[in-house]
């Protein structure tokens, strides 16, 4: 508030600066007015700084809470507010989450024999998907329709504003999991790098989810032989 006042203020003076015609008024509010925009703009950078050092030092402390869950692989995002994390020493899938910098971590804990579906998800479109075929159909639709080729006209200038994992577990009160892997709210070129990057690393995660999908589903088909 106060940055905004000085601003205000120095351009004030440097428009009565104009006004006056006396050369001595015009002269002296010349200089107050630039001393005092100088002084907010400088104020301004000031505090700029501090918050971008804040935030810095606030999303560190975030990438150090989320490494410290117990895990073999993992993804942060970049804001380091969500995270995916797999640790195959428990055999436990993790997605963690907070709202901001400043709230406590919201953290989801599955079971891998209780996964159970896992899809890639461009703008509500399924381009892939994994499920335990011992449980008929998609828990995800009854009629999932996947997606192999894209026509140019159907989509936005052959463009995606959000990438998404989908998983499914045996969960009653949250069975679908997401994990954003692009999320700008506008689109982009699926030229660019940052949706290859972000594609690649979807695709990684889905596979790995895919093999733990499919180890316990052998797993359960000599249980089923046998009942």
């Amino acid at each position: 508030m106060k940055t905004f006042f000085l601003v205000f203020l120095g351009m004030t003076y440097l428009l009565l600066a104009k006004l006056v015609e006396a050369a001595i008024f015009s002269n002296i509010y010349f200089l107050i007015g630039l001393g005092v925009l100088i002084a907010g703009i400088i104020r301004y950078v000031k505090e700029w700084y501090i918050y971008n050092d804040r935030l810095n030092e606030m999303k560190e402390a975030s990438e150090e809470e989320l490494m410290a869950i117990p895990h073999t692989h993992c993804i942060i995002s970049n804001d380091c507010l969500n995270a995916l994390l797999l640790n195959e020493l428990t055999n436990t899938l993790f997605l963690v989450s907070r709202e901001n910098l400043e709230e406590d971590l919201i953290k989801k804990e599955i079971s891998f024999n209780k996964i159970y579906e896992v899809a890639i998800v461009e703008d509500d479109i399924y381009i892939a998907r994994t499920s335990n075929s011992l449980i008929g159909g998609s828990l995800l639709g009854e009629d999932l329709d996947i997606e192999e080729e894209f026509d140019d006209e159907d989509l936005e200038d052959n463009a995606v504003s959000q990438l998404t994992l989908k998983i499914v577990a045996d969960n009653l009160s949250d069975p679908i999991l997401e994990y954003d892997f692009l999320d700008n709210g506008e689109h982009i070129s699926r030229e660019e790098d940052e949706y290859q990057e972000a594609l690649q690393l979807c695709e990684e995660w889905f596979q790995k989810i895919s093999v733990i999908i499919k180890r316990y589903e052998l797993e359960r088909v000599p249980i089923r032989q046998w009942q």
